[in-house]
């Protein structure tokens, strides 16, 4: 336990230094750091760590997204011509380790990387889509994931009878998750009424469109959180990392979050939470 309240000290301090370079640069270089552990992890967890090329592949293609609004680049083709390159050069992996890499490795691989830099560029992308309330958002998308993990543990423990998914997440039940999304919603509901209140009131949080947010990027962060069970429980390890001990590596930390963070940005692009 000791080393587990280590640990989450030490994450919040990381997050604590994110927070405040925010709207710099600085921020994009912690999240490129975060991406490329995520990254790494994975191609360990699919056996293909000793295959370091294809690693670097998938690691310049996740710092290409997070660094995108540095770059000398603009618009979508770009962007798109980036991602047509990056799944040329994986697909073309196959072909010349066809007798020594299994295809579904390198399958999964490759939709573990997409979803880690949807997450994570999800989170950059904030600050180009929704200025000065980006960073609020960004603890929406954060919520949304771990308040409602912490949330489903208490309230599974207190209520939990009905297993959500037994061959993957034994212990996670369904009365827990809607305890998990009802806890989060609440939560969420205070740090926007201080989010206000510290804003002096020259915006207005709406309420409904807030919490239809947290309930369905909840639902999905718990769905991460699954999919990242899934394959570890597939291929037969605990953790993915163990960078902090006590609570694993980063896609540990992060599973919900790669799920949650899109959500929130798609969802505010079209339901106005905040209008000032």
């Amino acid at each position: 336990m000791k080393t587990r309240i280590l640990s989450a000290m030490g994450g919040l301090v990381v997050l604590a230094i994110a927070v405040l370079l925010f709207g710099t640069v600085f921020f994009n270089a912690i999240i490129g750091a975060i991406v490329l552990l995520a990254i790494f992890e994975v191609c360990r967890a699919v056996k293909l760590k000793q295959h370091f090329g294809l690693y670097l592949w998938c690691g310049l293609f996740g710092l290409f997204v997070v660094f995108y609004e540095y770059l000398p680049l603009s618009g979508f083709l770009p962007f798109l011509a980036g991602l047509f390159c990056f799944t040329v050069g994986v697909l073309s992996f196959t072909v010349f380790h066809f007798q020594d890499v299994p295809y579904a490795n390198v399958a999964v691989l490759y939709l573990e990387t997409m979803a880690i830099l949807f997450g994570f560029g999800s989170a950059v992308y904030m600050r180009t889509a929704f200025g000065p309330d980006a960073l609020f958002l960004l603890f929406v998308a954060l919520g949304s994931a771990w308040l409602t993990d912490s949330g489903a543990y208490f309230c599974g423990r207190l209520f939990g009878k009905h297993k959500m998914s037994p061959h993957v997440s034994p212990n996670k039940t369904v009365e827990g998750a809607v305890g998990g999304v009802v806890v989060c919603a609440l939560l969420m509901a205070g740090i926007a009424a201080l989010y206000t209140h510290f804003n002096d009131g020259v915006l207005s949080i709406n309420h409904l469109y807030l919490a239809l947010t947290v309930a369905v990027a909840s639902l999905l962060g718990m769905m991460g959180d699954l999919v990242a069970s899934s394959l570890k429980r597939q291929m037969q390890i605990k953790d993915y990392g163990n960078i902090m001990p006590g609570h694993g590596g980063a896609m540990d930390r992060f599973d919900s979050v790669l799920f949650t963070a899109p959500t929130v940005l798609f969802m505010a692009s079209f339901l106005p939470i905040i209008a000032r």
